[in-house]
């Protein structure tokens, strides 16, 4: 079986379980936990990630193979996924939400940093790929606000099981790239900071992604609180993702031609543009127009960190940077954003998003160092 097929199986079903997270906040609230104690947990699972993110990459370079680790990291997670069936209270959520959070901190980033190393082997292409898994959580959120609407959020914990197993089945058949085990170092990690491409790349995500957190722990709430079903919250969060699978999958050019420069301005400013009109609550027609623009604040970022990562840092540390990445470009300002989106929500409702566009906003100031870093103008690569 091609490698790109087994890769490709393996990200659809992880982010199958990605997309009924994107539930959790509607479980959370069904059992009675207010908007800053969901934005506590969320917070607190997202936190840990920095720590425990670093630490799997590391392992995987060091023995210089990712799939046991990701068999581990997805068995883990899937587990924990079922033990929420059992729990009540805020204190039990918190720390199975908590222990999730490590154990899946794991999987994004070894299964990116696999892609990447396999991609640079000739062994397959990168974003069609990478394009399966936005096509199964388009897919996966869709159904899945259809059927809680027709049996309620109790079944949230159970898909999430569902989906985190399915990866782990899958990474038994996953490849594994020609990475030779990096020596033991210490501190091999913050070396990586020695590197100002990557430490540009790890800022612009850390301001644009990071500025996602109120959209992934409120959006739902706060159209719900509109009046939108959950069928229509699922169909929204979902119709933003076909033009992120369309740039994924046939983008390459205007990637080439954008770079990491050019990609991340286009997904600032479109950050701006975004938040900044959903904190209104616009109409549905509006949002759903507004939802598109999810292919450049999310896939534009994504890719531009991408090609900073597979060309500018040295293939035994790649697992690591990739980690790293995740942490500190996505874990720690998620986790941060969504402590301050939960206590803003609770206060201001869906003017916390205007907090998000500004904070989106800033990555502007990066452009054009990281334009040097990288060697290329807005408009070439």
């Amino acid at each position: 079986m091609p490698a790109a097929t087994r890769v490709a199986a393996f990200l659809g079903a992880y982010f199958a379980a990605n997309a009924i997270n994107a539930f959790m906040p509607l479980w959370f609230s069904d059992r009675g936990l207010s908007a800053s104690a969901i934005g506590q947990i969320l917070g607190a699972a997202a936190l840990l990630r920095v720590l425990a993110g670093p630490q799997w990459g590391g392992v995987a370079d060091r023995i210089g193979r990712r799939r046991p680790v990701l068999l581990f990291a997805a068995c883990a997670a899937a587990g924990l996924s079922l033990s929420y069936t059992a729990a009540t209270g805020f204190l039990p959520l918190l720390l199975i939400a908590a222990a999730q959070g490590v154990a899946s901190s794991a999987i994004n980033p070894l299964a990116d940093s696999l892609a990447l190393a396999l991609a640079r082997e000739g062994r397959m292409e990168y974003g069609p790929v990478r394009a399966v898994g936005s096509a199964t959580f388009m897919v996966a959120t869709a159904v899945a606000g259809w059927l809680l609407n027709w049996v309620g959020s109790w079944l949230v914990p159970w898909l999430l099981a569902v989906g985190y197993g399915a990866s782990a089945l899958f990474s038994v058949f996953l490849p594994e790239a020609a990475t030779p085990p990096a020596a033991p170092r210490a501190f091999a990690g913050l070396m990586l900071f020695r590197n100002k491409a990557f430490c540009l790349a790890v800022g612009c995500t850390a301001l644009i992604q990071g500025a996602h957190a109120a959209y992934y722990g409120f959006a739902a709430l706060f159209w719900r609180s509109q009046g939108l079903s959950d069928t229509a919250i699922g169909l929204l969060i979902a119709e933003g993702i076909v033009a992120e699978i369309l740039l994924f999958a046939r983008g390459r050019c205007l990637v080439e031609k954008l770079g990491p420069a050019g990609l991340t301005a286009c997904a600032a400013g479109a950050s701006v543009l975004r938040w900044s009109i959903t904190a209104f609550g616009p109409p549905v027609p509006v949002l759903a127009v507004v939802q598109l623009v999810h292919a450049a604040t999310f896939a534009m970022q994504h890719l531009s960190a991408m090609l900073v990562l597979s060309r500018f840092v040295p293939a035994d540390r790649a697992t690591t940077a990739q980690a790293l990445h995740s942490a500190l470009g996505y874990g720690a300002p998620t986790g941060l954003t969504m402590l301050l989106s939960g206590w803003l929500y609770a206060r201001y409702g869906g003017l916390v998003f205007l907090a998000m566009a500004g904070m989106a906003g800033m990555a502007l100031l990066l452009v054009r160092p990281l334009a040097r870093a990288t060697g290329n103008g807005l408009g070439r690569y």
